[in-house]
This record gives structure tokens, sequence and C-alpha cells, in this order.
């Protein structure tokens, strides 16, 4: 699928979701493979082909999970552009904050990492809802291109680049201290 109709594909879901009433969004959080009728509502208005259906519904649902129940209407949506979800791993959604230790931990980002097919969707739909509590914005599509692409790479150089920032940071502020 090209970017930009992932790109175009994950914002529209996201924005519906931030629209939806609280029901609905309730009931995306707790979908299973059967769907939801949001799920299914975006299924046709996007048009997901069968053999995508899985991970679209996968996405919707991390989408949901990560959408804060209060939301009321498509301008709480949870997008901020260039907010890679490795970085989120890392800070929980705050890219100011000062990191003591990470928000997912690296042996959670290692076993994500190493896990494929079915256990690195689960794996990774934990992890989101480890870090939903925090309300964090992050850039939907590489949400979707992670789990499209089982993009590990990214998300561990995003992940560790967060931190690397904060070492610089605190080594900076030693050495000038």
């Amino acid at each position: 699928m090209p970017e930009g109709k992932v790109a175009e594909r994950a914002h529209a879901i996201a924005k519906a979701i931030a629209a939806a009433g609280p029901g609905e969004r309730a009931d995306a959080r707790r979908m299973d493979a059967g769907g939801s009728p949001l799920f299914w509502r975006l299924h046709a208005r996007l048009g997901m082909m069968p053999h995508d259906e899985d991970r679209w519904l996968r996405i919707t649902r991390m989408l949901a999970l990560l959408t804060p129940s209060a939301a009321r209407d498509a301008r709480d949506w949870i997008h901020e552009p260039g907010r890679r979800l490795g970085a989120v791993l890392a800070d929980g959604g705050d890219s100011r904050t000062r990191l003591e230790k990470p928000v997912a931990s690296e042996q959670r980002l290692a076993r994500l990492l190493a896990a494929r097919g079915k256990a690195r969707l689960d794996a990774l739909e934990r992890t989101i809802r480890m870090i939903a509590r925090a309300r964090p914005k992050l850039d939907v599509a590489d949400l979707a291109w992670v789990v499209l692409r089982e993009d590990s790479g990214n998300l561990a150089r995003d992940y560790y680049s967060r931190l690397d920032r904060q070492e610089h940071k605190d080594e900076k502020e030693h050495s000038h201290g």
C-alpha cells in the first residue's frame, strides 16, 4: 500500500474514533476479531481489502485505546506529526520530560522486537494499553506502519534515539554544572 494511503487511512480512523460517541469508542477498544460497528463502517468507507482486515482492526483498536474517553470530537484526536511510536514508548508521550527510566522498559521492547506474527501484535497491543494511561499523542501513521510492516528497526531506533537524547542532555548539564 502506498505510504500516503496508509497515512490517510490512519488519520481518518483516528479522527473517526475521536468523533465517535463514548459507547462506540468503548466497543472499538473491546472489539475482538469480529470487529465493531465503528470498525466495519470505517472498513467500508476506506475501502479496506479483506487480506488487510486483521491488521487494520488491530490498528483501529490500538487507536481507540489511545483516544481519551472524554474526547468529544475530531479536534480531540491523538495525532501529533513526527511523534514516533518508539520515542513515545521511551517517554510515555511527553517529549519534554526528563527520563529517569523509560516508560516501556528495554526488556519489554526487546520482547516486542523479538516476537513475530500474532505474538508481536499481541505484545504491541499490551504495550499500547500500558502507555495509553498517560494519554500520549503520537504520529498515527507511524503506529500504522509499525503494525503493517512489523517495523522493528524504526521502532528500536526511535526508542533509543529518545533515550540517547536524554543521556546527552544529562552529560551537558554535568559538564557545565
